[in-house]
C-alpha cells in the first residue's frame, strides 16, 4: 500500500531499477517462465500422445522431459538452459518431420526453435537455427526422395518433391520473416532499454545530488540550531548580570568561549556617535586598549562608520582584498564581523567579532549574531536603568532622611516629652526633671536611618533579656517608630489644611468687592484676626507717595 501510494517507493522498486531493464537479466527471468511453462504443458503433452506414440517417441519424450524438468530445477548456466530448451524444440520438431514428413506440428516446433534462438541468443545464432533446421529438412528430403529413408510413423501420407520444396520454401520464408521481426522487436527493445537505463542514471545521479543537498541543508540547520541555541544560553546568562562592567566583559568573554572566535570586542558610542570607546575585550591584546576611542566619521575604509550610518552588519574576509581592512591591533584576523548593538532603532554599540580562520562567516551567521548583539544592548540598557534607579532611591533614602532628621529636630526642640512609667502610673518626664538611672535595656526609635527616640526597659530583678525579647521589643520598637512619625505626618497635614481654609477664607472675603479701598481694608481686618495682631498695615504703591494705605 505504501509503494503503491509514494512515488519514492515505487522508483525504489526492485522491478524499477537499473538492472532490472538489462536485456540479459530480462532473458534470464524470460527462460525460466519458459521452462516452467514447458514443464507444466509437458506433463498434459506426454498424458495425450503418450497412448498413440511408438516406443521410440515415448522414450524421447519421456527422456527429453526429464532434462526438461532437471534444467528447470537445478541451479543451471543460462547458456545451457537456453541450448537445451533449443534442441527440444529442434529435436520434437525434426521426430515429427521424420515420422510423418513435411505435416502436422514438426514445422510448428522448428519455427518454434528459431523464434527462440532469435529471443534467447545474440551473434546470428538465429539464422545459424534456421539453416540448421533447412539443411536438415532438406537432407531428410533428398533421402526419401532417393528411397534411402522411410517415414516412421503409421499412416504417413504419401509425399511427393513438391510438397518437399513447398514445405522447405515456406519454413524458409517464415523463418526469414520470424527472424526479421524478432531483430526488429530485439532493436526496439534495447534501444527503449537504453534509454530507460540513461534515465535511472540521470535520475541516480539527480538522487545522489539531493541527498547530497540536503545533507548540507541538513547540517547547516544543525548549526544554525546550535547557534541560536548558544545566543539563547548566553543571553540568558548575561541578562543576570545587573552591574555594566561585569555584563560588558562577560558577554565578550561566552562569545568567545561558546563560539570558539579568538577576539571580541564591546565598543560604546558616545553622544554624538563620532567615536566608539572600547569597554571590554576577550583577547589579551583587546584587554590592553580598553578604554581608547576609535573614530566612527565618514570613511570609506572605517568599518565601524558603515554599521553606525547603516544599522546593519558588516563581514570582513581576507579572500576578498576589496573590502577587506586589516587591523593593525589584531593582525592574526582573517575573518571579521562587525555588528551594531540596537536600541530602538538607535545604535548605542558596536559588537566586533573576529576569528583567526578564513571565509569563517557568512550572511546566515549574521542574522544569529544579530539577535545576540541587539539583546546585549537590552541588557546594556535595562542595567543602565537598574544602576540609575538605584542611584535615585540612594538619593531618595537621604532626602528622606535629611527631611526627618529636620522634622523631628523641629518638633523636638519645642518640647521633649519623656513617658516613664512607675508603680504610680504613667506621667511626662520634663527637662528640668532628673532622669532615672538610664541602665537596662536600651532600644532606639529609627526612622529612615535617623534616631528620633529611645525606649529604655529595665527589670525589677537583674534577670538578663532574651534574644527572643529583644527581637520582640525591636518589632516593638518599630510599630512605635511609625505610629510616632504617622502622628507627625496627621498633624501636620491638619496643620496645613488650617492654613489653606484660612487662605480661602481670606481669599473669599477680599474678592467679595471690586473697591480698592474695600479689598485693602479687608485683608488688613483679617490679617489682624487670624494672627491676633495689636496693628496691621499695608501699603499699596511707593512708600514715599503713600497713594493708598490703610492701617486697623
Amino acid at each position: 500500500m505504501q509503494s503503491r501510494d509514494n512515488p519514492s517507493a515505487r522508483l525504489n522498486s526492485p522491478d524499477l531499477q537499473p538492472d532490472a531493464l538489462d536485456l540479459l537479466v530480462w532473458r534470464e527471468r524470460f527462460i525460466v517462465v519458459v521452462l516452467r511453462i514447458a514443464a507444466v504443458l509437458g506433463i498434459a503433452l506426454l498424458v495425450v500422445t503418450f497412448p498413440t506414440a511408438t516406443a521410440g517417441d515415448r522414450i524421447l519424450f519421456v527422456g527429453l522431459y526429464i532434462i526438461l524438468l532437471a534444467i528447470t530445477v537445478l541451479k543451471v548456466p543460462y547458456a545451457w538452459r537456453a541450448s537445451m530448451l533449443l534442441f527440444f524444440s529442434f529435436a520434437i520438431g525434426m521426430n515429427a518431420i521424420l515420422a510423418w514428413g513435411p505435416w502436422r506440428d514438426g514445422s510448428l516446433f522448428l519455427l518454434l526453435g528459431i523464434t527462440l534462438a532469435s529471443l534467447l541468443f545474440d551473434q546470428r545464432i538465429d539464422f545459424i537455427g534456421l539453416g540448421v533446421g533447412a539443411f536438415a529438412v532438406i537432407g531428410i528430403a533428398v533421402l526419401h526422395q532417393n528411397g534411402i529413408y522411410q517415414l516412421t510413423g503409421a499412416n504417413a501420407p504419401q509425399v511427393t518433391s513438391a510438397d518437399w520444396v513447398g514445405y522447405i520454401v515456406d519454413l524458409a520464408l517464415a523463418g526469414v520473416l520470424i527472424v526479421m521481426l524478432v531483430n526488429q522487436f530485439k532493436g526496439a527493445v534495447v534501444r527503449a532499454i537504453q534509454k530507460m537505463q540513461n534515465a535511472f542514471s540521470e535520475l541516480a545521479v539527480e538522487k545522489a545530488q539531493l541527498a547530497e543537498k540536503i545533507r548540507e541543508q541538513t547540517e547547516e540547520y544543525e548549526t544554525r540550531m546550535s547557534q541560536l541555541h548558544t545566543s539563547v544560553t548566553t543571553a540568558r546568562s548575561i541578562a543576570e548580570i545587573q552591574s555594566i562592567t561585569d555584563l560588558l566583559e562577560s558577554t565578550a568573554s561566552l562569545i568567545t568561549e561558546r563560539f570558539g572566535y579568538y577576539h571580541v570586542g564591546l565598543y560604546i558610542l558616545n553622544e554624538q556617535k563620532n567615536i566608539a570607546f572600547l569597554q571590554a575585550s576577550s583577547s589579551a591584546t583587546g584587554k590592553q586598549i580598553v578604554g581608547q576611542g576609535f573614530q566612527t566619521g565618514p570613511d570609506r575604509r572605517n568599518p565601524f562608520n558603515s554599521v553606525v550610518e547603516n544599522n546593519r552588519p558588516v563581514i570582513l574576509l581576507d579572500s576578498n582584498q576589496n573590502n577587506f581592512v586589516k587591523d593593525e591591533n589584531f593582525p592574526l584576523t582573517r575573518s571579521r564581523m562587525i555588528l551594531p548593538m540596537a536600541l530602538r532603532g538607535n545604535v548605542i554599540g558596536i559588537l566586533d567579532i573576529q576569528s583567526d580562520q578564513p571565509d569563517v562567516f557568512h550572511p546566515q551567521d549574521a542574522e544569529i549574531l544579530q539577535l545576540l548583539a541587539d539583546l546585549t544592548a537590552i541588557s546594556f540598557d535595562n542595567a543602565r536603568l537598574i544602576n540609575e534607579t538605584k542611584s535615585l532611591l540612594i538619593q531618595l533614602d537621604a532626602n528622606t532622611s535629611i527631611q526627618t532628621q529636620r522634622a523631628w529636630s523641629k518638633l523636638t526642640s519645642r518640647q521633649k516629652p519623656v513617658y516613664q512609667y512607675t508603680p504610680a502610673g504613667v506621667r511626662p518626664v520634663f527637662a528640668h526633671e532628673k532622669r532615672s538611672d538610664e541602665s537596662g535595656l536600651l532600644m532606639p526609635l529609627v526612622l529612615h536611618g535617623q534616631k528620633i527616640g529611645s525606649i529604655n526597659l529595665k527589670r525589677k530583678s537583674n534577670e538578663k533579656w532574651s534574644e527572643h525579647e529583644r527581637a520582640l521589643i525591636e518589632k516593638v520598637a518599630e510599630q512605635v517608630t511609625l505610629a510616632l512619625e504617622n502622628s507627625r505626618l496627621v498633624d501636620e497635614a491638619q496643620k496645613s489644611a488650617l492654613r489653606d481654609q484660612m487662605i480661602a477664607n481670606v481669599s473669599t472675603r477680599i474678592r467679595e468687592t471690586l473697591d480698592v479701598d474695600a479689598v485693602i481694608r479687608t485683608a488688613a481686618t483679617e490679617l489682624r484676626r487670624i494672627f491676633d495682631l495689636k496693628e496691621a498695615e499695608i501699603t499699596v504703591g511707593s512708600a514715599l507717595q503713600n497713594q493708598y494705605r490703610q492701617e486697623v
